[in-house]
């Protein structure tokens, strides 16, 4: 392998343990049924000792015993990444920065945030928002994804819903809750499946997943605490990864896929940056996760990728960890392992030499300024 030159020296930052901690926790809560999220999120308040805010897409829901509650009508977040004038227009933006504002004034006081989505809808943007939103990542960090399902939601409800397979596939806990509250004049409906039955089902789509019942004493302690700067203050990296999970998973259901593949060997950084950006451009809306842990040729510790969709948190080294190997863990719709091994067993090399390439012009223009980089 060619030697890098300086200018090539790849920009990642290092993990800041003390920046982690000074920001506040947010926590997204997803469910189809919104009776039974309620009534988790009404425990989950309740219990322990952290003081809450709330923002809550529900705009005529209940009111929440948290110390503030934000009520946000309409999409929660019309574009997660866009121009600055999108961005500021978000509902959820203008909330997040409302919240901390009242906290440094004084006015308000919180610990952690909770983020509460409308039943079906896709956590993604809200995810992105809390990754890689400049007006947002400087204050606060995406904790936990918890969705909420209800104990006679069976597979059926499931596949009639538009993103009740990806809340869960995206989750990192699945409360087994109540069942749901029929409305009035409608006939009751039993619960055939248990919380033994629900808890089969979440894990055919999520296999990595906390499942706890909406009914633990300390809900709290068992919802909070997933999130990569959570993990990586712990120095549990391995488990936000999915592992020992995934390891051969595939086809989950209703045409997702969960995985993981591992690389052996080091790995050029600029090489697998224009591999992952390709690969986001073609399939990002298909991409609902990415997580990795990457040894990276002359990097000390791994570079940890942080992607929903399209969209990344800043790439972070964490100085002084070692990994044996590379780990990178996809869940997606309709991208199955093998097609994902292919790419990088013939596109990445092309990658690299497209690297290789960018950098021996650069070591010419170094000599001979007239040479376009």
């Amino acid at each position: 392998m060619r030697e890098r030159s300086p200018a090539s020296e790849p920009t990642i930052l290092g993990f800041a343990p003390e920046a982690a901690q000074a920001k506040v926790p947010a926590i997204v809560f997803c469910g189809l049924d919104a009776r039974a999220r309620t009534g988790v999120i009404e425990r989950l308040l309740e219990s322990g000792d952290a003081r809450w805010a709330v923002i809550s897409n529900e705009p005529d829901g209940p009111a929440f015993t948290a110390g503030a509650t934000e009520r946000i009508d309409g999409q929660m977040v019309p574009h997660a990444i866009g121009c600055l004038c999108c961005v500021t227009r978000s509902g959820l933006v203008s909330s997040l920065r409302r919240l901390f504002a009242r906290r440094a004034q004084g006015d308000l006081e919180f610990d952690r945030v909770l983020i509460e989505t409308l039943a079906d809808a896709d956590p993604a943007p809200v995810m992105q928002t809390l990754l890689n939103n400049a007006l947002v990542t400087e204050y606060f960090r995406l904790d936990s994804v918890v969705t909420v399902l209800a104990a006679d939601a069976g597979p059926e409800a499931l596949a009639r819903s538009r993103h009740g397979g990806k809340q869960i596939a995206v989750a990192d806990r699945v409360v087994l809750g109540p069942a749901s509250v029929p409305k009035p004049g409608a006939p009751d409906i039993p619960d055939t499946l248990g919380t033994a039955g629900i808890g089969a089902a979440a894990r055919v789509l999520n296999p990595v997943a906390d499942l706890v019942p909406y009914d633990l004493p300390s809900l709290a302690d068992a919802l909070v605490g997933a999130g990569l700067e959570t993990r990586l203050l712990d120095g549990d990296l391995i488990r936000w990864l999915g592992a020992p999970h995934y390891g051969g998973s595939d086809r989950l259901r209703d045409g997702l896929h969960g995985f993981a593949i591992e690389i052996p060997h080091e790995l050029e950084w600029e090489a697998l940056h224009g591999w992952l950006n390709a690969g986001t451009q073609t399939n990002g809306d298909i991409m609902y996760r990415t997580k990795g842990a990457v040894r990276i040729v002359g990097v000390d510790g791994p570079v940890v990728i942080n992607g929903v969709q399209h969209v990344y948190q800043p790439p972070q080294r964490v100085p002084g960890m070692t990994i044996d190997h590379s780990r990178l863990l996809f869940i997606t719709a309709d991208l199955g392992r093998a097609a994902v091994e292919d790419s990088l067993r013939f596109d990445l090399p092309q990658f690299q030499r497209l690297s290789e390439a960018r950098a021996d012009r650069r070591d010419r223009a170094a000599q001979d300024p007239s040479i376009p980089l």
